[in-house]
């Protein structure tokens, strides 16, 4: 059966999955935006065949469209910018509007034209106006901004600032948008989805100077994404134009810029001092004007990052070389049709640890990853009113070289179960490649109609296809040990001479794990897509979004197996009221399912794509301790008494299909004069369908032989169930303010009131797991293995506020000065005890089973009963940049973050274990708890808030 509770604590991992250590890392969705309106006459009567015409530099020639028998106009697929725009018809004053088109947005401008010749002034129309219309929850930021701030630059680290989202997740470069799985958003760059097949961070297939702008979605979302049940981060990089533009920049950073946490003064770990550059250019133009445009970008980075392992406090150090190189070309085939093509290719080689919580130098991986992308996409015109994109993308994903590469079974890793650490040796195996890919082909019609108001419509379809190959071999040797280290008086790891952890093996306690993978084990994960909408503008003071979206999915594995062959059906509706009908004060309403990504993580478990047949033993030779006593490395020495066989005893339901997210919105946002707005979004949230793992006596059981075992094993069945629970509420609030055209002020607070319930679905390295609650029910309970309360994610309070002051110098350039202050709340554990043995009575109740779980986690209290502490940090910028040579600015940015070197302990060790001298409950488990002796302390530099820490960049811009 498989392997459960002790043995998963004991390894954590059962498939644990190589993380991307790469770093940062009609299309699916929206990649562009809309003009539409209507256009009147003096005494409000609609205006018909009035000329409208746009330009910008972002897009090849002008574009005009005639206004229509009710005067409405629309214009799709526009580049997202600031486009001049002109309303003109004979015996009508000509208007003209500076307009700013939002990504992945509609910017309405209604015109009334005058019969006498007035020359009218220029009017600009902001995005301001946009965010407060729009049913769609979501905030924008461009690189005009972004080159401002005291910010990171990759997509994860931008989207971290807006509002309806936490980056409290249990594995990096993951975000939970609306109190999603950290692993189920979708980023686009481009309109492509470049997700990690299984984590859902972002695959670094963008250069960081190159992206435009960026979007983020948390809410009311509409038909034309899918795959999710977060949101989305949507990525719009650049394009050429019909000026030659770009730029070279320098990065610098150093580990000596950067403070010491006390952790690593109380290890006594001091910094090198050693200058990290990354070099990045861009360069663009016509190569004929208004017809080709081309755009290239490359990076180049040899880094290191002193850094410490958790628990040990033993010194490493990062190491990342990463090469990227980008090409596009964008193609005016004929009047209306635009085509467009890129090739993206990422070369990285690190030297990092396997997971988050290895502790041991000689657990160092030096993986390789290759990255690739090709893209094609057209966008046009082919009748009068019909607008038609079509797009093209692959992507390959490679894992090259990650893990050990010895046989002997001394260098097998050892996983620390209490607290979690991997030591010894590197965890996977350098000579099974994995590749993790994903091909898409997307095309959608739009059409513009007059008919009890006007309609935007909108249909489409998708076929995304997710490749994974690979047998996921958890070690080089075949094995994997579970063994307690040998530690001090005080609890803390007591190293040997050579300043290595010691294992202990004790009888009865001490396991060990058979990995059998099947190498080159492939899986394909197709989704065919098919959505309608209607964005229906019903008069001046209503409107609405009417959509729908049909998914069916189906996979196909080595060997013949089909795990998933379902049909989902998920709607997005949204009506918004303007009480004045002119936009300034809108209160809108949302309602909508979003079915969740079909990931490999779940939906591989009945193969062996990345999920290799494994048999758990029990040691029971004699004890003893060390990385050379025989005895504990002989498999002889142990007996197997549980497995998991993916192909054998594990099944589908038939129809198994992801969770579903169901979500109504409340929110209101106004437009205050012309130089601020603000909006505030109440958000329901609840899961159902989750995808569940039942063990019980109805599941039956397995004759199973394999690795030279032959015995009887437990069925494990995942099936859709609502047993597990997930409810998420909160307001969200932000807005932004110009007091005077060259200062500017943002802010965002997320309100968090309720993020609970009994499953969590991720940890460390293992997106998309399951959990106790549908296995040995007569053993298992809610109170004391699956409470309910708040989940990891749970954060009450989420404040960030930036700023950006601007002032010109005249012939000596310009200064501008940002700050960033962000306030998070604490973060919320449980008293929980890991490893602990069944008691007599849980035993005597699951007799009838061929094979019982070795251990679990029991709970004291509800989930979340514990809190960490609040934190906040200041962050600054100032950059300078002077014109010279004509459109030539040579720049330069000083970042300091943490300016007031905030060292504040936010989290910290919260083992426990059981107290067997209090009272019993009526499965004979202990009540009661007892903290370890490092509870409450720092295990590693997480447990901190960063250090002060500078940073520069330079360059030039033209």
């Amino acid at each position: 059966m498989k392997l459960r509770q002790r043995s998963v604590i004991l390894l954590v991992l059962l498939l644990t999955i190589p993380p991307s250590i790469r770093g940062t890392a009609a299309a699916q969705g929206v990649q562009t935006g809309e003009m539409r309106g209507v256009v009147t006459d003096a005494s409000g009567a609609v205006v018909p065949g009035v000329t409208v015409v746009v330009t910008s530099a972002v897009l090849q020639g002008a574009r005009s469209v005639t206004t229509d028998a009710r005067g409405g106009y629309n214009f799709r697929g526009l580049p997202p910018g600031t486009y001049a725009t002109s309303f003109s018809l004979l015996g009508f004053s000509s208007v003209e509007r500076s307009v700013e088109v939002p990504l992945g947005s509609v910017a309405d401008v209604d015109v009334a034209l005058t019969a006498a010749p007035i020359a009218e002034e220029v009017l600009v129309v902001g995005q301001a106006d946009s965010v407060v219309r729009q049913t769609q929850v979501s905030t924008t930021i461009t690189k005009d901004t972004l080159d401002l701030l005291p910010l990171g630059r990759t997509p994860y680290a931008i989207a971290a600032v807006m509002p309806g989202l936490t980056t409290n997740t249990p594995n990096g470069g993951q975000l939970s948008i609306s109190g999603s799985f950290g692993y189920d958003n979708v980023f686009l760059v481009d309109g492509t989805d470049v997700n990690d097949n299984l984590f859902g961070t972002a695959d670094a297939l963008f250069i960081e100077d190159a992206i435009a702008e960026t979007q983020v979605l948390t809410g009311g979302i509409s038909a034309e994404y899918g795959r999710f049940s977060g949101g989305v981060v949507n990525v719009v990089s650049r394009s050429g134009g019909n000026v030659f533009s770009g730029g070279f920049r320098e990065s610098w950073s150093n580990p000596s810029w950067e403070g010491r946490s006390p952790f690593e003064k109380m290890s006594g770990t001091s910094r090198t001092d050693k200058l990290n550059k990354v070099h990045e250019a861009t360069f663009g133009g016509p190569i004929v004007r208004d017809r080709v445009w081309f755009f290239s970008a490359g990076l180049f980075q040899r880094t290191s990052d002193d850094s410490t392992f958790p628990q040990t406090g033993i010194p490493y150090v990062f190491r990342n070389e990463n090469t990227r190189g980008q090409v596009k070309l964008t193609a005016t085939v004929a009047r209306q049709h635009v085509v467009s093509g890129q090739y993206l290719a990422n070369q990285s080689n690190v030297v990092a640890p396997a997971f988050g919580f290895t502790i041991d130098p000689a657990a160092l991986m030096r993986p390789e990853y290759p990255l690739r992308q090709v893209v094609a996409t057209y966008r046009g015109t082919p009748v009068s009113n019909l607008f038609a994109e079509l797009q093209f993308s692959t992507k390959q994903s490679g894992f090259r070289k990650a893990g050990g590469d010895s046989t002997d079974i001394f260098d097998s890793p050892i996983i620390n179960s209490n607290p979690l650490g991997a030591y010894n040796a590197p965890y996977f195996d350098a000579t099974d490649p994995e590749d993790r890919d994903n091909r898409q082909v997307t095309g959608s019609l739009s059409y513009f109609v007059s008919g009890w108001g006007r309609h935007d419509l909108k249909i489409g379809a998708e076929l995304f296809q997710t490749t994974n190959r690979g047998g996921n071999s958890q070690t080089a040797t075949g094995y994997v040990f579970g063994a307690e280290y040998l530690t001090d008086s005080q609890g803390r790891p007591a190293l040997d001479a050579s300043g290595r952890l010691t294992p202990v093996f004790v009888p009865g306690e001490t396991t060990i794990e058979n990995w059998l993978p099947v190498r080159g084990a492939k899986i394909d994960i197709k989704t065919t897509s098919l959505y309608l909408q209607d964005r229906w503008s019903m008069n001046r003071r209503w409107s609405g979004v009417v959509g729908t979206r049909f998914e069916v999915v189906r996979s196909n594995a080595t060997g013949g197996i089909v795990g998933v062959d379902t049909r989902t059906i998920v709607p997005r509706l949204g009506l918004a009221f303007d009480p004045a009908g002119d936009g300034r004060l809108v209160i809108s309403s949302t309602y909508g399912h979003y079915a969740g990504k079909y990931g490999e993580a779940q939906f591989a478990g009945n193969t062996n794509v990345g999920n290799p047949d494994a048999l758990l033993g029990v040691y029971v030779g004699p004890e003893g301790q060390g990385r050379s006593f025989a005895p504990g490395f002989t498999p002889g020495n142990y007996v197997f008494v549980d497995g998991s066989f993916p192909t054998a005893n594990v099944f589908f339901d038939e129809g198994l299909s992801s969770p579903v997210t169901k979500e109504f919105t409340l929110q209101a946002g106004r437009t205050i004069g012309r130089r601020a707005y603000a909006k505030v979004v109440y958000s329901n949230r609840h899961v159902t369908n989750f995808v569940e793992d039942f063990v019980t006596l109805d599941t039956g059981t397995t004759t199973v032989s394999k690795g030279g075992v032959t015995d009887v094993f437990s069925n494990i069945v995942y099936r859709n169930s609502d047993l597990p629970q997930r409810r998420y509420q909160a307001v969200e609030m932000f807005g932004s303010y110009r007091p005077i055209p060259r200062w500017m002020v943002n802010g965002a607070w997320t309100v968090q009131l309720k993020n609970e319930g009994n499953f969590e679905g991720e940890s460390a390295n293992r997106p998309g797991i399951s959990s106790p609650i549908g296995e040995y029910p007569e053993a298992f309970n809610e109170q004391r293995h699956y409470p309910v309360g708040r989940l990891a994610s749970f954060q009450r309070h989420s404040v960030d506020v930036w700023s950006v002051y601007g002032l010109g110098l005249g012939r000596l350039g310009r200064v501008d000065v940002s700050g960033r202050f962000a306030f998070d709340s604490a973060l919320t554990y449980s008293f929980r005890a890991a490893g602990q043995p069944l008691s007599a009575l849980q035993r005597d109740r699951i007799t009838g089973y061929v094979s019982q779980p070795t251990g679990q986690t029991i709970y004291f209290g509800p989930r979340g009963a514990g809190r960490f502490e609040d934190y906040g940090r200041f962050s600054m910028a100032a950059t300078y940049s002077v014109p010279v040579l004509r459109r030539a600015r040579p720049w330069l940015k000083l970042e300091l973050y943490n300016v007031l070197n905030n060292g504040k302990l936010v989290t910290w060790n919260t083992t426990v274990r059981a107290d067997p001298d209090s009272p019993l409950d009526e499965s004979g488990l202990p009540t009661g708890y007892l903290k370890s002796p490092l509870f409450g302390q720092a295990q590693s530099n997480g447990n901190y808030l960063a250090p002060r820490t500078f940073q520069m960049a330079f360059g030039v811009r033209f």
